[in-house]
């Protein structure tokens, strides 16, 4: 089985752009790592890549299919579903002015806007990822190797956990007071 020192590596490669994740990201579960050029988030920097110049790491999330989760829940949406693209949102709401409102469950996008940020993911972010066999069984140890600044869980020691966690609130705010369910 591999390592959490070896996943670490694995999502430290070549940085796939979507059209590649689409061909190339395997059908295992594993780990995977969001990059994006420095300065792309308003208040947020992640370690730099350490081979790919201009690229830093954002994000890090575990998958049971690597290649349904890249590319059907982040890069497609919707973003109920993905951390990574509330986490967007929440950060983005005031320079993409975006608007949300609720669903039964959680605060997401209006369509309109769930689709600019998929363009937007397109356009920007690279991904990388390292197959595992039981990602869950390193995760937690590859954060807090990594260190990226948007997983919240795990990782409450980073510096920029407070700055995350108010614009996570302030997206949840957004959409104003949840709905009554009707009957």
């Amino acid at each position: 089985m591999t390592e959490a020192p070896t996943v670490a590596k694995n999502l430290c490669g070549s940085p796939a752009t979507a059209e590649e994740a689409v061909e190339q990201a395997p059908r295992e579960s594993g780990l995977y790592a969001w990059w994006a050029p420095p300065g792309l988030l308003p208040r947020v920097s992640g370690p730099a890549h350490p081979s790919a110049d201009g690229l830093e790491l954002l994000y890090i999330g575990l998958a049971q299919n690597l290649r349904a989760r890249v590319v059907g829940n982040h890069f497609r949406g919707p973003t109920g579903s993905s951390t990574l693209r509330r986490a967007l949102v929440a950060l983005l709401m005031t320079s993409e002015s975006y608007t949300t409102r609720w669903t039964r469950t959680r605060v997401v996008p209006v369509d309109a806007d769930e689709a600019r940020l998929s363009e937007w993911m397109r356009e920007h972010l690279r991904v990388t990822w390292a197959p595992h066999p039981e990602p869950q069984t390193v995760e937690s140890a590859v954060i807090k190797a990594l260190g990226p600044p948007l997983n919240q869980r795990d990782n409450k020691a980073h510096p920029l956990y407070e700055t995350i966690s108010a614009a996570r609130a302030a997206y949840r705010a957004s959409a104003g007071p949840r709905p009554q369910p009707t009957e």
